[in-house]
Protein backbone atom coordinates (compact mmCIF):
# COMPACT_ATOMS: atom_id res chain seq x y z
CA UNK A 1 0.00 0.00 0.00
CA UNK A 2 2.67 2.34 1.07
CA UNK A 3 4.45 1.09 -2.84
CA UNK A 4 1.55 2.19 -4.31
CA UNK A 5 0.91 5.86 -2.65
CA UNK A 6 4.87 6.61 -3.07
CA UNK A 7 4.89 5.36 -6.65
CA UNK A 8 1.66 7.75 -7.39
CA UNK A 9 3.47 11.00 -5.44
CA UNK A 10 6.60 10.53 -7.63
CA UNK A 11 3.89 10.16 -11.20
CA UNK A 12 2.06 13.65 -9.53
CA UNK A 13 5.68 14.92 -9.29
CA UNK A 14 6.62 13.53 -12.38
CA UNK A 15 3.75 15.35 -14.68
CA UNK A 16 3.93 18.76 -12.79
CA UNK A 17 7.62 18.70 -13.55
CA UNK A 18 7.40 18.01 -17.22
CA UNK A 19 4.21 20.46 -17.13
CA UNK A 20 6.46 23.28 -16.33
CA UNK A 21 9.16 22.39 -18.38
CA UNK A 22 7.08 22.65 -21.17
CA UNK A 23 5.40 25.61 -20.51
CA UNK A 24 8.91 27.08 -20.46
CA UNK A 25 9.75 26.18 -23.91
CA UNK A 26 9.01 29.01 -26.67
CA UNK A 27 6.92 28.75 -29.61
CA UNK A 28 7.65 32.34 -30.84
CA UNK A 29 9.76 32.62 -34.02
CA UNK A 30 10.36 35.44 -36.01
CA UNK A 31 12.72 33.86 -38.72
CA UNK A 32 10.32 34.66 -40.99
CA UNK A 33 9.76 37.97 -40.32
CA UNK A 34 10.48 40.71 -43.44
CA UNK A 35 12.06 43.75 -42.55
CA UNK A 36 9.47 46.62 -43.26
CA UNK A 37 11.51 49.59 -43.78
CA UNK A 38 14.69 48.71 -45.49
CA UNK A 39 16.89 51.43 -44.28
CA UNK A 40 16.29 50.16 -40.79
CA UNK A 41 19.68 47.90 -40.46
CA UNK A 42 22.01 46.73 -37.74
CA UNK A 43 26.22 46.43 -38.39
CA UNK A 44 29.00 45.23 -36.57
CA UNK A 45 32.67 46.11 -36.71
CA UNK A 46 33.35 42.76 -35.54
CA UNK A 47 31.89 40.96 -39.01
CA UNK A 48 33.42 41.45 -42.19
CA UNK A 49 32.08 39.66 -45.32
CA UNK A 50 29.63 37.56 -43.28
CA UNK A 51 32.34 36.46 -41.34
CA UNK A 52 32.90 36.81 -37.36
CA UNK A 53 36.44 37.78 -36.71
CA UNK A 54 39.37 36.15 -34.71
CA UNK A 55 39.67 39.25 -32.36
CA UNK A 56 35.70 38.73 -31.48
CA UNK A 57 35.79 34.89 -30.69
CA UNK A 58 36.09 32.75 -27.85
CA UNK A 59 36.09 36.03 -25.35
CA UNK A 60 37.74 35.67 -21.88
CA UNK A 61 35.44 34.71 -19.16
CA UNK A 62 36.27 37.24 -16.19
CA UNK A 63 33.50 35.82 -13.44
CA UNK A 64 31.54 34.20 -15.54
CA UNK A 65 31.47 37.56 -17.99
CA UNK A 66 32.77 38.29 -21.37
CA UNK A 67 33.11 41.31 -23.76
CA UNK A 68 30.65 41.90 -25.52
CA UNK A 69 30.25 42.49 -29.87
CA UNK A 70 30.20 46.19 -30.91
CA UNK A 71 26.72 46.85 -32.59
CA UNK A 72 25.58 49.59 -34.58
CA UNK A 73 22.07 50.22 -36.28
CA UNK A 74 20.38 53.66 -38.26
CA UNK A 75 17.17 54.53 -38.94
CA UNK A 76 14.67 53.36 -36.48
CA UNK A 77 11.62 53.64 -37.28
CA UNK A 78 8.98 55.95 -36.15
CA UNK A 79 6.86 55.34 -33.38
CA UNK A 80 9.61 52.86 -31.98
CA UNK A 81 9.25 53.59 -27.84
CA UNK A 82 11.99 51.20 -26.94
CA UNK A 83 14.34 48.69 -28.80
CA UNK A 84 15.60 44.90 -27.69
CA UNK A 85 18.29 43.24 -29.06
CA UNK A 86 18.77 39.11 -29.37
CA UNK A 87 21.74 37.06 -30.72
CA UNK A 88 20.59 33.37 -31.14
CA UNK A 89 22.12 30.34 -32.89
CA UNK A 90 20.58 26.78 -33.81
CA UNK A 91 23.26 23.90 -32.45
CA UNK A 92 22.00 21.39 -34.43
CA UNK A 93 21.50 21.94 -38.01
CA UNK A 94 18.05 22.40 -39.85
CA UNK A 95 16.65 21.97 -36.06
CA UNK A 96 14.82 24.82 -34.52
CA UNK A 97 13.65 22.60 -31.56
CA UNK A 98 16.55 23.63 -29.83
CA UNK A 99 18.22 27.25 -29.25
CA UNK A 100 21.31 29.04 -27.84
CA UNK A 101 20.66 32.56 -27.22
CA UNK A 102 23.79 34.40 -26.38
CA UNK A 103 23.08 38.17 -25.85
CA UNK A 104 19.51 39.69 -24.50
CA UNK A 105 19.41 43.49 -24.18
CA UNK A 106 15.83 45.02 -23.23
CA UNK A 107 14.25 48.75 -22.62
CA UNK A 108 16.39 50.39 -25.27
CA UNK A 109 15.98 54.07 -25.77
CA UNK A 110 15.09 54.56 -29.42
CA UNK A 111 17.98 57.46 -29.75
CA UNK A 112 20.40 54.78 -29.12
CA UNK A 113 22.84 54.20 -32.21
CA UNK A 114 25.34 51.64 -31.03
CA UNK A 115 26.48 49.89 -28.40
CA UNK A 116 30.42 49.70 -28.33
CA UNK A 117 32.62 46.86 -27.65
CA UNK A 118 32.53 45.63 -23.55
CA UNK A 119 29.53 47.71 -23.08
CA UNK A 120 26.34 45.45 -23.43
CA UNK A 121 26.14 45.75 -19.94
CA UNK A 122 27.02 48.87 -18.74
CA UNK A 123 23.90 51.16 -20.92
CA UNK A 124 21.28 52.37 -19.81
CA UNK A 125 19.01 49.55 -20.91
CA UNK A 126 18.48 45.85 -19.14
CA UNK A 127 20.75 42.41 -19.86
CA UNK A 128 19.38 38.95 -19.06
CA UNK A 129 21.10 35.46 -19.09
CA UNK A 130 24.25 34.21 -20.67
CA UNK A 131 24.38 30.83 -22.68
CA UNK A 132 24.56 28.50 -20.15
CA UNK A 133 22.35 30.52 -17.88
CA UNK A 134 24.66 30.91 -15.02
CA UNK A 135 25.68 34.65 -15.14
CA UNK A 136 24.41 38.25 -16.93
CA UNK A 137 26.25 38.97 -19.41
CA UNK A 138 26.72 37.94 -23.20
CA UNK A 139 28.22 35.02 -24.26
CA UNK A 140 30.66 34.89 -27.43
CA UNK A 141 30.74 32.42 -30.49
CA UNK A 142 33.13 29.97 -29.90
CA UNK A 143 31.93 26.94 -32.16
CA UNK A 144 34.27 24.17 -31.12
CA UNK A 145 32.79 21.67 -34.33
CA UNK A 146 34.36 21.75 -37.64
CA UNK A 147 32.21 23.88 -40.57
CA UNK A 148 30.25 27.38 -40.23
CA UNK A 149 28.31 28.19 -37.61
CA UNK A 150 25.56 30.48 -38.56
CA UNK A 151 24.62 33.19 -36.08
CA UNK A 152 21.57 35.79 -36.11
CA UNK A 153 21.29 39.21 -34.02
CA UNK A 154 17.99 40.55 -34.12
CA UNK A 155 17.27 44.23 -33.09
CA UNK A 156 13.60 44.63 -32.47
CA UNK A 157 11.73 48.26 -33.28
CA UNK A 158 8.60 48.21 -30.46
CA UNK A 159 5.57 50.21 -29.97
CA UNK A 160 6.39 49.66 -26.20
CA UNK A 161 8.46 47.85 -23.16
CA UNK A 162 7.04 44.33 -23.00
CA UNK A 163 5.66 44.63 -18.69
CA UNK A 164 6.56 41.14 -18.53
CA UNK A 165 10.24 42.40 -18.45
CA UNK A 166 11.77 43.00 -15.54
CA UNK A 167 13.40 46.72 -15.18
CA UNK A 168 16.47 45.74 -14.20
CA UNK A 169 19.13 42.80 -15.12
CA UNK A 170 18.22 39.57 -14.95
CA UNK A 171 19.38 35.79 -14.57
CA UNK A 172 15.76 34.43 -15.08
CA UNK A 173 15.23 36.24 -18.27
CA UNK A 174 16.37 33.49 -20.89
CA UNK A 175 15.50 33.60 -24.52
CA UNK A 176 12.30 32.23 -23.62
CA UNK A 177 11.14 34.22 -21.67
CA UNK A 178 12.72 37.08 -23.71
CA UNK A 179 10.60 35.68 -26.85
CA UNK A 180 7.35 35.39 -25.16
CA UNK A 181 7.51 39.04 -23.65
CA UNK A 182 7.88 40.28 -27.50
CA UNK A 183 4.77 38.48 -28.17
CA UNK A 184 3.07 40.78 -26.13
CA UNK A 185 3.88 43.65 -27.76
CA UNK A 186 3.15 45.35 -31.26
CA UNK A 187 6.29 44.77 -33.26
CA UNK A 188 6.84 47.88 -35.84
CA UNK A 189 10.21 46.38 -37.39
CA UNK A 190 13.05 43.66 -37.10
CA UNK A 191 16.33 44.03 -38.67
CA UNK A 192 18.92 41.21 -38.61
CA UNK A 193 22.85 40.90 -38.82
CA UNK A 194 23.75 37.31 -39.71
CA UNK A 195 27.16 35.83 -39.69
CA UNK A 196 29.34 32.71 -39.28
CA UNK A 197 32.04 31.70 -37.14
CA UNK A 198 34.15 28.91 -39.03
CA UNK A 199 36.37 26.61 -37.73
Amino acid sequence: MKHSKFLVLLLVLCFMSCKNSSKDITNVNHDDFKTIHSNFNLKSMAIENGVLLDTYKCEEKVNDVENSIPLSWQNVPDGTKSLAIVMYHYPKKDDKTEINSYLLLWDIDPKTTEIPYKMASKGHWFMGANKDGTAISYTSPCSRGKGKHEYTIALYALAETPTTLPKKHSLNVDYNVFMNALDTVNIIDRTTLTFIDTK
